[in-house]
């Protein structure tokens, strides 16, 4: 990722050494995705090597997982781990802390570690927030490849507006960003029903605290 073509960098840079405060020795932390994950796990990195901190990370994309290596950070896993705490970052946030992610195409991985992990501080600049869901970005929508057609079609059936192709995920499935005419609690598991859904980037109710300036 190319910091110097990041929006808010130093608001976000900020947001990101905030972090630093819960890392401990011998921790195994869930490392998220996006800028501000990235400048994150930077910080994280570096403070580790300073203080000769062991710690493991659960990252969520290879792009993390790729910078914590180069920090010598270890790399742990779900299977044989658990998760202290995560961080993570979001695309919107609403006033009860309900998010849209996944515009990095993450999102699949990035609502494993928030359910695995005890508290997930969600790292945010002030851009990010927002007064309902879905004003500024799409809910994207990870697909198994075969059943776009399928899902697109359901999706409509439960106020979906516009259904959009994107691209592929890292676990080579397909990525549908999806306006929808509402927004509410029941969306989520409404969406989780589709056979061929795989995971939406609509995070709502759970356990996470939100960090800015």
């Amino acid at each position: 990722m190319d910091i110097s073509k990041m929006t808010n960098v130093e608001e976000k840079r900020d947001v990101a050494k905030k972090i630093l405060q819960y890392v401990k020795d011998n921790q195994t932390i869930g490392f998220g995705s996006g800028s501000t994950s990235y400048l994150a796990t930077i910080e994280i990195g570096k403070y580790a090597k300073e203080n000769n901190l062991h710690i493991k990370a659960i990252p969520t994309s290879n792009e993390i997982e790729e910078l914590c290596k180069e920090y010598d950070i270890k790399i742990g896993s779900l299977v044989e781990d658990k998760i202290d705490w995560a961080f993570d970052g979001a695309d919107e946030v609403d006033p009860n802390n309900n998010l849209i992610k996944g515009m990095g195409a993450a999102m699949f991985k990035e609502k494993l570690n928030i359910i695995s992990s005890e508290k997930t501080y969600i790292l945010v600049d002030k851009s990010k927030f927002v007064t309902e869901l879905g004003e500024k970005h799409p809910v994207p929508i990870e697909v198994f490849p075969r059943a776009m057609k399928y899902v697109a079609e359901e999706l409509g059936k439960i106020g979906a507006t516009e259904t959009i192709y994107r691209g592929m995920t890292e676990n080579d499935n397909a990525i549908l960003d999806t306006r929808f005419e509402k927004i509410d609690a029941s969306l989520e598991k409404k969406i989780k029903t589709i056979t061929g859904v795989i995971e939406s980037g609509l995070f709502m109710g759970y356990n996470i605290e939100v960090m800015s300036n």
